[in-house]
C-alpha cells in the first residue's frame, strides 16, 4: 500500500481536496490521507472529503504537542509535525510501504510509477528548489535563497518502509519539537532547512532531478511547460508529474506568485503557465 499525505489547518482543507481528486484521478491505486492540524470548524462537515480519510492532529498523541502549539504559528505548527504523521502511518498499519507527503496547494498530473521503482532502491526521495544555474540575476538570486531556507523543497519528500527512514524521522521530529521557526539566516526555516543535512547522515538519500516533480515559480527559469496528446511537458520532453501552487491567491489571479518582496515573473513572461493556472 502506498499513501499520499497532506497536513493543512481548516482553512486548506478545499486545496487538500483538490490534491486527493487530483492524485486518485492520477493515481488510483494510492491512499490519500489529510492530516488536519485544527479543530474542525461548525460550518465544516468533514464527510464532504470521503473516500478521504481526515486524521486530528490529536490522534497522534504527540507529548509535546501542547507547548509546540503555544510557541509555533500556523505554518510552523503544520510543518513540525510532518515527521510525526509519516511515522504515524507506518507504525499504523503494516502494509504501508511508502508514505509520501505533499503539500496541499499541488496538483498532480502523473504518474508515480517511477516514483514508486525509485523507492524500491532508496529510503528517501526529494526534490533541489532548481536543477541547473545560468549567471542571470534572477537565478542568483534564488540560489541565494536556497542557502539560508534549504537546498531541497519540503513541499514533497517520499519516504519508504526502512530502518533509515524510522531513524530520520525520530532524528527529524526531535529538532523540530523546538527548531521549526521561520527565522530566515538564523539557520532555521520552518522543518525545511533541517533537511539539507539528511544526505551526510542517511544513506539512501536520492535528489530527483527530474524537472517533472515540483515545478513552481522558483524554477520556472529552467522550466517550460507545453502540451502534448493533452498532457503537460516539461521542457518538450518530461511528463509534468506535480505542480506547486507557492504563493498563488485566488483572489488575485494575473499574479503566478503573491511575494511582493520576490522578484517572480507576469503571465506575460510565461504565457507557457497561463492554462495550468486557469
Amino acid at each position: 500500500m502506498n499513501v499520499v499525505l497532506t497536513i493543512c489547518s481548516a482553512n486548506y482543507l478545499a486545496h487538500a481536496k483538490v490534491l486527493g481528486d487530483s492524485l486518485t484521478k492520477s493515481n488510483p491505486d494510492y491512499q490519500f490521507v489529510i492530516g488536519l492540524v485544527d479543530r474542525v470548524p461548525a460550518e465544516i462537515n468533514l464527510a464532504s472529503w470521503l473516500p478521504y480519510e481526515v486524521i486530528p492532529v490529536t490522534d497522534l498523541c504527540i507529548p509535546e504537542f501542547r507547548a509546540m502549539a503555544d510557541k509555533y504559528h500556523i505554518i510552523e505548527l503544520n510543518t513540525a509535525v510532518k515527521p510525526f504523521y509519516m511515522e504515524f502511518l507506518y507504525r499504523r498499519n503494516s502494509d504501508v510501504k511508502n508514505v509520501v507527503y505533499l503539500d496541499p496547494d499541488i496538483l498532480v498530473l502523473g504518474s508515480f510509477k517511477e516514483l514508486a521503482d525509485k523507492l524500491r532502491n532508496n529510503s528517501i526521495i526529494v526534490t533541489p528548489h532548481c536543477c541547473t544555474y545560468d549567471n542571470s540575476a534572477l537565478n542568483i538570486y534564488y540560489e541565494r535563497i536556497m542557502l539560508c531556507m534549504g537546498i531541497y523543497n519540503l513541499g514533497f519528500i517520499a519516504t519508504a518502509r526502512t530502518e533509515t527512514t524510522f531513524t530520520f524521522l525520530k532524528w527529524w521530529q526531535k529538532r523540530l519539537v523546538d527548531h521549526c521557526h521561520y527565522s530566515p539566516g538564523s539557520g532555521v526555516f520552518y522543518d525545511q532547512l533541517w533537511v539539507s543535512l539528511a544526505p551526510l547522515y542517511f544513506d539512501g538519500v536520492y535528489v530527483e532531478k527530474n524537472p517533472g516533480y515540483n515545478m513552481s515559480y522558483w524554477n520556472h527559469f529552467e522550466r517550460r511547460l507545453s502540451r502534448q496528446d493533452n498532457r503537460y511537458q516539461v521542457n518538450g520532453k518530461h511528463d509534468l508529474i506535480f505542480y506547486h501552487f507557492s504563493g498563488y491567491n485566488p483572489l488575485e489571479p494575473r499574479l503566478i506568485a503573491n511575494r511582493t518582496s520576490e522578484p517572480t515573473l507576469t503571465f506575460a513572461e510565461r504565457p507557457d503557465l497561463q492554462t495550468l493556472y486557469d
